[in-house]
């Protein structure tokens, strides 16, 4: 999975690379406003309805191919790029990014998504009960979208000092 999110962080680091060519304040303001707009409907519990593959990564390829098809099924759940998102969180996550500009902001994010999605992943298989697991998910998936964009408001709330900062420096 981390090797499949650090894939995704340094495409969308080198993309955002490519946009290092329109001025920092202009990204800044486009990208806190973007994320005002993705926060608001996650704390409100009406996620936007964002690009996305609508469906889960295979599950027949891991025994198909043994340690391959594991490994094939960890990267592509690891780039979130072929497999269902709950939370538009994770465009989030791109377009902080993309306002922030570079290499590392995208490796660090990608290695955070990596460890999110990894994490999320043992503590369902370690619960000795995945379908337990997975009904109680469902039951608290809001609260726990709401909590994490919470948390994420911290980088929104980043990257508007950041603006202020700039614009008046």
């Amino acid at each position: 999975m981390l090797l499949g999110a650090l894939t995704s962080g340094l495409v969308v680091g080198a993309l955002a690379g490519v946009l290092s060519i329109v001025p920092e304040s202009v990204r800044l303001v486009a990208g806190a406003l973007l994320l005002v707009v993705i926060l608001v409907a996650e704390v409100l519990g009406r996620p936007l309805r964002l690009p996305q593959n609508g469906r889960a990564v295979p599950q027949d390829i891991i025994p198909e191919a043994r340690v391959q098809g594991a490994l094939q099924f960890g990267f592509e759940m690891g780039t979130g790029v072929r497999t269902f998102m709950p939370t538009a969180l994770p465009h989030a996550l791109v377009v902080a990014v993309l306002a922030a500009g570079g290499l590392i902001p995208g490796v660090l994010a990608g290695l955070g998504f990596g460890i999110g999605r990894a994490v999320m992943t043992l503590l369902r298989s370690g619960s000795g009960a995945p379908n337990l697991w997975d009904a109680a998910l469902r039951i608290h998936v809001r609260t726990v979208g709401r909590l994490t964009a919470v948390g994420f408001t911290v980088v929104v709330a980043a990257l508007l000092g950041r603006l202020v900062v700039t614009m008046l420096g």
